[in-house]
């Protein structure tokens, strides 16, 4: 049976830190379902730490995310590794301390959420069964949504993560349906010590012909351009131009294809949005976690 000790009168920041703290340190077994727009998906989410003994201890961080409605991509972490294992694919490796289809904002540094949001504690409910604090990343800016967590009032770990807009509507929904944490590594993840994987990622600089041709006029505040690395999966062969941009912990795609005749059309996915604006023979095309008037003005910004 472990122990933990009850947090109270916590600032805001600090009970950030002690829910981002226990998604790292933990030996846990968790199922979250995860709801946006009208789909709902399951997820088994096992993490742990080995602690191989000797002359220089070397300690092991081993993570794997599970889909419990289908049968598709199993992506698992060793260390700074993560993996893509697709049945009758090659195993596909990338470079992160984290799995990005888990929600960012536990994961980002602290100092670089503070500036884009305010840590603003709320009450204490009861949720899943557990004791749960609010706390309230509140966006600084109206043009970013903010984010509810409800952190567990023992273990601080995560159980609830809401994204809302301007007006609290709930965009989004992470929640945990099943905590388990555990004494030691799950003994589901002990394969992954000794898995013979790849080590390094293989990157492809990508260079689009038209790129010198268009440029991107805004920049919205707070976000910076990103390398790309890799081709936009499947679209390459019609990219014109591309941008990635980012905060630190949101991504913002931009690019430019030929035009296919269609009219201006703006949706929304949960917190993604994707808009498309014809101009002439092309069309550009902006997908991230924004508000479509933002879109659009990225949209517009494109010379």
């Amino acid at each position: 049976m472990l122990a933990f000790s009850v947090v109270a009168d916590d600032s805001g920041w600090q009970q950030f830190e002690r829910g981002q703290n226990a998604v790292k340190k933990y030996n846990f077994d968790v199922t979250f379902v995860q709801v946006k727009a009208n789909q709902l998906q399951t997820f088994r989410w096992l993490h742990g730490h080995h602690q191989q003994n000797g002359a220089l201890p070397i300690k092991t961080e081993l993570e794997q995310l599970i889909s419990q409605d289908e049968v598709g991509t199993d992506i698992f972490r060793r260390n700074d590794r993560v993996y893509y294992a697709s049945p009758a694919s090659p195993v596909f490796v990338t470079m992160n301390h984290s799995i990005k289809e888990l929600p960012a904002i536990l994961f980002q540094p602290q100092q670089d959420i503070a500036t884009i949001y305010d840590a603003i504690p709320g009450s204490s409910t009861s949720l899943s069964g557990r004791t749960a604090q609010l706390l309230r990343l509140t966006a600084l800016h109206n043009s970013r949504y903010s984010y509810w967590l409800w952190l567990d009032g023992e273990t601080g770990f995560p159980l609830r993560v809401d994204t809302v807009d301007q007006n609290n509507e709930v965009l989004e929904r992470w929640m945990v349906v099943h905590l388990q944490i555990k004494p030691s590594l799950p003994a589901e993840l002990l394969p992954l010590m000794t898995a013979d994987l790849p080590v390094e990622p293989v990157t492809t600089a990508v260079e689009n012909s038209g790129q010198k041709a268009f440029s991107l006029g805004l920049l919205p505040d707070g976000y910076r351009l990103l390398p790309q690395a890799m081709p936009l999966s499947g679209r390459t062969s019609q990219l014109l131009a591309s941008w990635l941009l980012t905060d630190g912990l949101h991504q913002i795609s931009v690019f430019v294809q030929p035009g296919n005749g269609l009219p201006a059309q703006a949706f929304r996915d949960g917190a993604t949005t994707l808009l498309v604006q014809p101009r002439g023979n092309v069309e550009i095309v902006v997908i991230g976690p924004l508000q479509a008037a933002l879109a659009s003005q990225l949209a517009d910004g494109v010379q």
